[in-house]
């Protein structure tokens, strides 16, 4: 999944959802290493693969260090959770937005953008990719949450309001 196919994505998820460019793109091309290298720090586990990233961090754990500020996992239906990010979310506007297409593609907007983005992505299958994990960070890298294939939802951090996972009903 290299090359133009994240174009094409972006393309198609923003004429899909009508999402204004400016409230949710992906990371220009001379920002992903390093904005992916400060999420990677904060928050991977390096303890059994320097390499491993955060590829399936949701299944097999965060950093030492982040899994102290885990705040929990929630099975959760992976078609409306999103619904209530700016619930949970509610002291930052601006989020990171991870997907794990075997390498990770980068974008960056506002959480009513990305609820919208969502809700597009799991009415259509990610416009085709499947059913891929996925990570919400904290532009200020204070919290991550990942979403994973099993439907489940992690989140680690400071500043995340659960209470909303944890309603039934």
């Amino acid at each position: 999944m290299k090359g133009k196919a994240i174009f094409q994505f972006e393309g198609e998820l923003l004429s899909n959802t009508g999402i204004d460019p400016k409230q949710f793109h992906r990371v220009r091309g001379d920002q992903w290493e390093d904005v992916y290298r400060k999420v990677t720090d904060r928050f991977a586990d390096k303890t059994r693969n320097w390499k491993n990233g955060l590829h399936w961090a949701n299944i097999n754990g965060y950093s030492p260090q982040a899994m102290k500020e885990l705040l929990g996992c929630w099975p959760v239906d992976c078609q409306s959770w999103f619904e209530k990010l700016p619930q949970i979310i509610q002291k930052e506007t601006e989020v990171y937005f991870l997907l794990d297409v075997g390498d990770f593609w980068l974008f960056e907007g506002e959480v009513l953008q990305l609820v919208q983005a969502l809700r597009c992505l799991t009415a259509n299958a990610f416009l085709g990719l499947g059913w891929v994990d996925y990570y919400i960070v904290s532009k200020k890298y204070r919290w991550i949450i990942g979403m994973n294939h099993h439907d489940i939802v992690s989140l680690v951090g400071e500043g995340l309001d659960v209470g909303v996972l944890e309603e039934k009903g």
